[in-house]
This record gives structure tokens, C-alpha cells and sequence, in this order.
């Protein structure tokens, strides 16, 4: 038959998109630009993939081996990416079309220590080494705030919160602070801590910030008037990171005392101490649907835990005892594993089968994230270069180079964010 009618369907949900009808001649370009029409997404860069290959644009669909009424899945590729190398200038990435197209966005006096988008994805927030933080806007490249330091501290780290209109953050010292997003002025001081914060982050809610400092504490406090709520006390080494549970119930920390705590948020039990692990923890969160967590360790292992019993169901291998990166995947199926090589690794969340290794870097991963929709992983390295790969198959779909000509050993970082 001359003609071929496809349906497409998404790659995550299985839901059918739409059916185009074109010809066994037609390139995969053809038919991607076909059903660019029919969705109406011609904003976002995709990929089509049939029988877990990612089809090539100058394909022609009858060398692929399509045939009248099969089935191709459609991976959206996110709109916006950021990487922010310690060359001092953030990009914005703008993947139209498959086709990596990038912004210079700003450009901090110093290097710059973390980027990430606000949740809207209309604003960036810049995080420099030099103790600076800026807010930038990312369809016009406008420069729109810059965070007051809070008593003339450096701040050190910075997170909005989830409709984006605050950013809290920790600053030098022993103090942490709540911002307005479109003003950047200091709403609230968070002081109370014995030693410097390492980590802090807003509740679901927003209505709590919590803190974790190297004190052997965690604490909590009210978001909207600064009020200490309560210390989260058993730690016996500097607290890593603290973060909430997808509906915060709960709250994990992670210290250097080898272990992992949950603590009940409303009552500041701890629930749960996980400590099956023979070196300092570097980071640990729960799964989407807060049935697992996930600690990651320098004892070159990254655990996953049954939160009902406590028991630690799966060990997975962390290359060179650095975890770079460690998550779980969006969807709660797969686990993400960046540490001291030049790949990331896809574990099974359930049965910790590796899925997939992803390559191309010449030098080791210095983070790693997944898309929203699980579909996709971005990787930045000491190389100097991000790439984007399919969490379905592995490929490389794009690599995004000239970050920055002095990324020698320095840090680079990718997010993702979706319309």
C-alpha cells in the first residue's frame, strides 16, 4: 500500500494522541511534522519511537518498517533547559524541532554554584559562588531581581517554592531566609541553628520550611512568620539534607553519622531510622507514592527502603563511592544513579535490574535529573557538556556543548521544566 495511517500514542500513559495518515516514502521528518499538526504542539521538540528505537528524522518510514495501523510513541522533549557551568554563564536551552538552540541568559560576576526554574518555568534563579543570587527571566533574558543578603550574608543555596513565588535559602553563618521571588526582598530570617546550614526546602504546602545544619539537627519553622516549629533531634554527625515526602507527612534526613531518619512532620517523632549503610550519607527522599525511600551513600551503594518496615529491600552500586546524583524517576519506576564514572545508570525501582547505562561523556557526571515525565534523563560533567538521553532506549538524543571552554573541574547542573 502506498499509504500508511499510524497511530500515536503517549510514551508514558499509552494514550492515544492522534492518527495521521502518510506515505510509505515519507520521511520520519513527514511524519513527525504531521502530527506536530494534529496535536498542535509545534512549541515542543519531539521524538517518535517504534519498537524501542528513536526514529531518526531522514528515515524513510517504509526502511524503519512501519506498516499500515502500527502503533509509534511520542517522547516530548521539555521545552527549557538550563545548565550553568562555573564559567560564570547561565543557558538557556531550547531544544525546537530536535535542534539544540541556545541563549546566554546571564552572565554572574563569579562562577555560579546552582540554577533552577521556578515552577511556572517563567524565571530562573541564579545561585553564584561568590555568595550572590539573581532572578532572571527566561523567555527575554531580563534581568528581574537580585536576593538581598539577609544581615549582609553570603547565600550559599537557593529553592522557590512549589507555585514559585518564594525562594528560601541558606546563607553563611547559621542562618537560612525566605525571599520574594518577583522583588527579591528578605521576607523572614530563620536563626537558631548552632552551625552552618547544609540544606533547606519548602513543604508541599509552602506552609514549612525545613532546615539541616551541621549542628546534628533538623529543624522546622513556619514559612509565612519565620516562627521555630520544632528541632528534629537523634542525629549524632552534621545533618546533609532534610526533605519532605510528596504530600508532607514525613520528612528524611541524611547525615554523616551513617544513618537516615523519617520524622513524623506533624509530631516530630522519628519514625524510621535507616542505618544499614558503613559510611556518611550524602542525600536521601522518598518515592512519588511514598511507599520506598532512597539513601545515597559514600560506601559506594545507593539503598532503597520499604517505608512500612523499615527494611532496606535493594543495594544498588555507586561507582567510586561518589553519588553524584540519586533519584527516583517521576513515575516512581526507575532509579537514577550518577557517581564517580562517565555514564549514569537506570535501575528497576522494584527489583533493581539495571535498564540502562548511559554514555557519551568523557569525564565523570556531575548531576543528573529526569524529565517530568520519566521519559528522558539530562546529564552535566566535568567535561563541559550536558546531554540528553532517552530513559526508553538510552540514545543520545542531544548533546549540548560549548557550556563553557574552562570547565575543567568545575560544577555543571541541568533541570528540566515543562509547559
Amino acid at each position: 500500500e502506498k499509504h500508511l495511517t499510524i497511530t500515536v500514542c503517549h510514551a508514558v500513559s499509552g494514550e492515544v494522541l492522534t492518527r495521521v495518515r502518510v506515505r510509505r516514502d515519507d520521511t520520519v521528518g513527514r511524519l513527525r511534522e504531521a502530527v506536530l499538526r494534529e496535536t498542535g504542539q509545534d512549541e515542543l521538540a519531539l521524538h517518535l519511537v517504534f519498537e524501542s528505537r528513536v526514529l531518526d528524522d531522514q528515515t524513510i518510514l517504509k526502511d524503519v518498517g512501519l506498516r499500515d495501523g502500527d502503533v509509534v510513541f511520542l517522547v516530548r522533549t521539555p521545552l527549557l533547559q538550563v545548565s550553568a557551568p562555573f564559567g560564570g554563564a547561565a543557558r538557556i536551552w531550547r531544544p525546537q524541532n530536535g535542534d539544540a538552540r541556545n541563549m546566554l541568559i546571564a552572565q554572574l560576576d563569579g562562577r555560579v554554584r546552582s540554577a533552577a526554574f521556578a515552577p511556572p518555568g517563567q524565571t530562573l534563579l541564579l545561585v553564584g559562588v561568590s555568595g550572590e543570587a539573581e532572578i532572571w527571566g527566561v523567555e527575554m533574558g531580563d534581568f528581574v531581581c537580585r536576593l538581598a543578603p539577609p544581615d549582609g550574608a553570603r547565600i550559599v543555596s537557593g529553592s522557590f517554592s512549589h507555585d514559585g513565588r518564594r525562594i528560601v535559602g541558606a546563607a553563611d553563618g547559621t542562618k537560612a531566609a525566605v525571599w520574594c521571588a518577583s522583588t527579591g526582598d528578605c521576607l523572614k530570617i530563620l536563626s537558631g541553628h548552632g552551625d552552618a546550614i547544609k540544606s533547606v526546602c519548602f513543604s508541599p504546602d509552602g506552609a514549612l520550611v525545613a532546615t539541616a545544619s551541621r549542628d546534628w539537627q533538623a529543624r522546622l519553622w513556619e514559612a509565612r512568620t519565620g516562627k521555630f516549629a520544632k528541632a528534629l533531634i537523634g542525629h549524632t554527625g552534621v545533618v546533609n539534607s532534610v526533605v519532605f515526602s510528596t504530600t508532607g507527612s514525613w520528612l528524611v534526613t541524611a547525615s554523616m553519622d551513617c544513618s537516615a531518619r523519617v520524622w513524623d512532620v506533624t509530631s516530630g517523632e522519628c519514625l524510621r531510622c535507616l542505618a544499614e549503610h558503613h559510611r556518611p550519607l550524602h542525600s536521601a527522599s522518598f518515592s512519588p507514592d511514598e511507599a520506598s525511600l532512597l539513601t545515597a551513600s559514600f560506601d559506594s551503594t545507593v539503598r532503597i527502603w520499604k517505608m512500612a518496615s523499615g527494611c532496606c529491600a535493594l543495594a544498588l552500586p555507586a561507582d567510586g563511592g561518589v553519588v553524584a546524583a540519586a533519584a527516583f524517576s517521576p513515575d516512581g519506576d526507575s532509579v537514577l544513579v550518577a557517581s564517580g564514572s562517565e555514564s549514569v545508570r537506570l535501575f528497576g525501582a522494584t527489583h533493581g535490574e539495571c535498564r540502562r547505562t548511559l554514555v557519551g561523556h568523557s569525564d565523570w557526571v556531575r548531576a543528573a535529573a529526569f524529565s517530568p515525565d520519566s521519559l528522558l534523563v539530562a546529564s552535566a560533567s566535568y567535561d563541559g557538556t550536558a546531554r540528553v538521553h532517552s530513559a526508553v532506549t538510552g540514545v543520545c538524543l542531544q548533546t549540548l556543548s560549548g557550556l563553557a571552554h574552562d570547565v575543567i573541574a568545575g560544577e555543571t547542573r541541568a533541570a528540566f521544566y515543562h509547559k
